[in-house]
C-alpha cells in the first residue's frame, strides 16, 4: 500500500493561523484584472486576504506572499486558481484590460489560447481542491503543480503533479519519467500522474463535473529503503 509523508518544514511561524479558503463574509468580492498572462490582485489588503486565507497567488516582488513591504506589491494569481476563485467560489470579478467583467465562457476561450492544456489543468486544480491540497506551480520542477498540505510555509511539496490528456503517452515513456522523477526526487518529491478526460462541452462553469481524472503515483523503486525499512 503507497503511504507518503507530509514533511514539516523546521523553520516556521509557529502562531501561524492559516485558513483553507477565502471566507466571502459579509459579501466581500476580490476584484481582479487579466493581464495577459495571469490576474493581477492590486489592493494590498485583498491581496494579503487572499494570499493569507487558502495561499492563493505570488507576490509581484517577493517569492510567496506578498511581502516585500513595497506598497507598490501586487499578487499574481495563475490561470487556474483564477477561475477557481472567481467561477467555482465565486468571489473573485475578473475584468480585461478594457475593464469589462470576464464571464466564465471567456475567460476559459482566453486562457486556451495561452495553454491549449487549460481545461484539463482546470479540471485537475478542482479535483485536488476537492481534497484539501493547497497548490502552487510546478514549472520550476518541469510539471504543471506543486501541491502542499495545510501551507507552503508549513509543509514542503509532497508530490509534483503532471496533468496529461488520455491520448498522451509522453510521460509513460520511461526516459521520460526518469528525468521527472530525478528532478522531484531531489527536493523529495514524489511524481502524481493526473490523466483527465475532458467534458466534451465547456460552456459553464457545471460542465466541468462531467470531467474524469485518474491518478498514478510514480515512484522509483530504491532497494535500500526497502531492506532498511523491512529490518525495522
Amino acid at each position: 500500500r503507497f503511504t507518503f509523508e507530509c514533511k514539516r518544514k523546521r523553520c516556521f511561524n509557529k502562531n501561524a493561523n492559516f485558513t483553507p479558503l477565502p471566507s466571502g463574509q459579509d459579501g466581500e468580492r476580490y476584484k481582479g484584472r487579466f493581464t495577459g498572462l495571469s490576474v493581477e490582485i492590486v489592493d494590498p489588503e485583498q491581496a494579503k486576504s487572499l494570499h493569507d486565507n487558502g495561499c492563493f497567488g505570488k507576490g509581484s516582488k517577493s517569492r510567496g506572499g506578498p511581502a516585500s513591504g513595497d506598497e507598490n506589491e501586487t499578487l499574481f494569481l495563475g490561470m487556474e486558481e483564477s477561475c477557481f476563485l472567481a467561477h467555482y467560489l465565486n468571489v473573485l470579478d475578473i475584468t480585461n484590460s478594457a475593464g469589462y467583467l470576464m464571464d466564465f465562457c471567456m475567460f476559459v476561450e482566453v486562457a486556451k489560447e495561452h495553454n491549449e492544456k487549460f481545461v484539463e489543468n482546470l479540471a485537475s486544480y478542482v479535483y485536488l481542491k476537492s481534497k484539501n491540497w493547497v497548490i502552487k506551480s510546478g514549472i520550476k520542477f518541469g510539471g504543471d503543480f506543486l501541491i502542499y498540505k495545510q501551507s507552503p510555509r508549513l509543509y514542503h511539496a509532497s508530490f509534483l503533479v503532471i496533468v496529461q490528456k488520455p491520448g498522451d503517452t509522453d510521460h509513460y515513456q520511461s526516459k521520460n519519467l526518469k528525468g521527472v522523477q530525478r528532478v522531484a526526487e531531489t527536493s523529495d518529491k514524489d511524481v502524481l500522474l493526473l490523466t483527465v478526460q475532458p467534458p466534451k462541452k465547456i460552456s459553464s462553469s457545471r460542465d466541468l463535473q462531467e470531467a474524469t481524472v485518474t491518478e498514478t503515483i510514480v515512484r522509483r523503486f530504491n532497494y535500500l529503503t526497502f531492506v532498511q525499512s523491512k529490518q525495522q
